[in-house]
């Protein structure tokens, strides 16, 4: 009898404590949605434990999101898990400073010790030491990198036999550009050449995907962050990401260090002969920061590996999405673009070099990648931890402490309440009417007054981020992104028999696609090339 009332005792006694620690949690779900919220917890629990996969969990919440009144609170242990789909929800989230923080789940990212998933005070020192880096006139100077790089692009896809032609597969043309973009980065982040645009033979850029692949996989199932639980439960993987992982540490510590003697010894001749280097790229940036004692060589290659990883998945996955909202719009586009980009180009079609200002006079190409980074967008959700209590904006919801917020860019750019009935569909031209419309409204407000009312939501559209911990390379991305797209645009046409609806959409950090081998391109040489 004494031992029955003594487990009751500690039962109750654990109960009160869990429910203590849960109160704020419940608040939030109640003060989001009332009763109905609190009923619901059972579902989204059960819905939530069945769609742990990367390869399930985005078309899910495409799915049921609709069924649900979002924002939505879901009660996970002694934390909330907060799913946003709105701009104004957006908006506060990423510029409040108790949201500055990745969570714990982006712990299993293999790439976690650098910028990318920095906290806190270390992440804002790191931020402000590498924006340099990242400054206009840096920026510019890599078009030459841009350039070079983006024509021997051209020329693979001209002379590799399964890079043109009715039926080129979307991995072999996916592969090429990671390699190119890979071969762009490490020429600008590391300024070392690698040529990875003729070969790959290491498989660098394969082992980079991979391991982002493995990387969503933890981030959905966060037990598998501890090596002991990894190793019981999944053997085949841990080995598969020990192996990724280590190849990839290999290849750019070699590079840092050879970079690092050579630097060394430059600015030892450098300052017997009192020279000053004004230009400095990423790695020179970290290499003076080290010898001003602020930064280790371990940090370095740290935040190498990073800039890399980050730099070049984003960028050439957001080409591919662009490459394939081209192939499969039946319109005007690449008909629209071409005869635009003549108008920039010296001859009408000489693409072997594209500079800036010809980029600026290009608004349709500008309207077309927005309109493919917004229906496809490259990053699908992110995610924030929550430092400290803060209120939502416009409600009266207060978010506790530790939350794990989940930020669905993907399906909010996609929200007909957003974009308008046709949401869904690939329109370049919804950027462009949009932008004269507001020109026209500006017109009309310097003559008459008044508020602005056809101006869209700031953060209805978040290609790279916005608020505190936007992107630091958003003009980088952009730059690659477009010179790669000019030079292809005048040398080959596009076009595939697939519909942009039947694209299988996997969550894998990035947006990856699950029918991969079903999509199939024709690329043939523009007949004006």
């Amino acid at each position: 009898m004494h031992l029955y009332v003594a487990l009751w005792v500690c039962g109750t006694l654990l109960t009160l404590l869990l429910g203590w620690q849960q109160r704020k949690c419940w608040r939030l779900i109640w003060q989001l949605n009332g009763w109905r919220g609190v009923a619901q917890q059972p579902l989204l629990w059960f819905l939530l434990c069945i769609n742990l996969h990367p390869d399930s969990i985005l078309d899910k919440v495409t799915r049921l999101r609709v069924l649900f009144k979002r924002p939505l609170a879901i009660l996970i242990g002694t934390r909330a898990l907060l799913y946003i789909d709105d701009p104004a929800g957006m908006e506060c989230v990423l510029n409040a400073a108790e949201c500055l923080d990745k969570t714990f789940m982006q712990e299993g990212f293999f790439a976690r010790k650098g910028l990318l998933h920095a906290r806190g005070q270390k992440w804002k020192l790191r931020r402000k030491q590498l924006n340099p880096a990242f400054n206009h006139n840096i920026v510019i100077s890599f078009f030459d990198v841009f350039n070079s790089v983006g024509n021997q692009l051209v020329e693979q896809f001209a002379t590799q036999s399964q890079l043109h032609g009715d039926a080129v597969k979307f991995k072999d043309a996916e592969d090429m550009l990671s390699r190119a973009v890979l071969e762009v980065s490490c020429l600008t982040i590391m300024g070392t050449p690698t040529n990875f645009t003729q070969a790959d033979d290491a498989h660098i850029a394969t082992t980079y995907k991979r391991l982002l692949e493995i990387s969503a996989i933890k981030t959905v199932k966060p037990w598998l962050q501890i090596d002991l639980l990894h190793r019981l439960l999944e053997p085949q993987l841990y080995a598969e990401a020990e192996a990724c992982n280590q190849l990839l540490v290999d290849f750019v510590a070699q590079i840092v260090q050879r970079k690092h003697r050579n630097w060394q010894l430059r600015n030892s001749i450098d300052d017997a002969e009192d020279v000053t280097w004004q230009r400095r790229i990423f790695i020179e940036q970290m290499f003076q920061l080290a010898a001003n004692g602020e930064l280790t060589l371990q940090d370095i290659e740290d935040e190498a590996q990073s800039m890399v990883l980050v730099s070049f998945e984003t960028v050439s996955n957001s080409i591919m999405i662009a490459l394939l909202c081209l192939a499969t719009h039946k319109g005007d586009c690449q008909e629209r673009l071409r005869a635009e980009i003549a108008t920039v180009l010296p001859h009408g079609n000489d693409a072997s070099y594209v500079g800036v200002e010809q980029l600026q006079q290009l608004r349709y190409l500008d309207a077309f990648v927005n309109e493919a980074l917004r229906l496809l967008a490259t990053v699908p959700m992110n995610l924030r931890h929550v430092s400290r209590d803060f209120q939502l904006a416009e409600r009266e919801a207060i978010v506790p402490q530790n939350t794990i917020i989940v930020l669905d860019t993907f399906n909010m750019q996609r929200d007909a309440a957003w974009w308008g009935d046709r949401a869904k569909q690939f329109e370049p031209q919804r950027f462009l009417q949009h932008q004269q419309a507001l020109e026209q409204e500006e017109e009309q407000h310097e003559q008459t007054g008044g508020q602005n009312s056809q101006r869209r939501h700031s953060y209805s559209f978040l290609p790279f981020s916005k608020g505190l911990r936007t992107c630091i390379g958003r003009r980088y991305s952009f730059f690659i992104m477009k010179v790669f797209l000019v030079k292809l645009l005048t040398s080959f046409e596009f076009h595939s028999d697939l519909q942009l609806d039947q694209l299988q959409f996997v969550e894998g950090i990035s947006l990856k696609f699950r029918n991969t081998d079903d999509i199939l391109f024709q690329i043939q040489p523009h007949k004006h090339a």
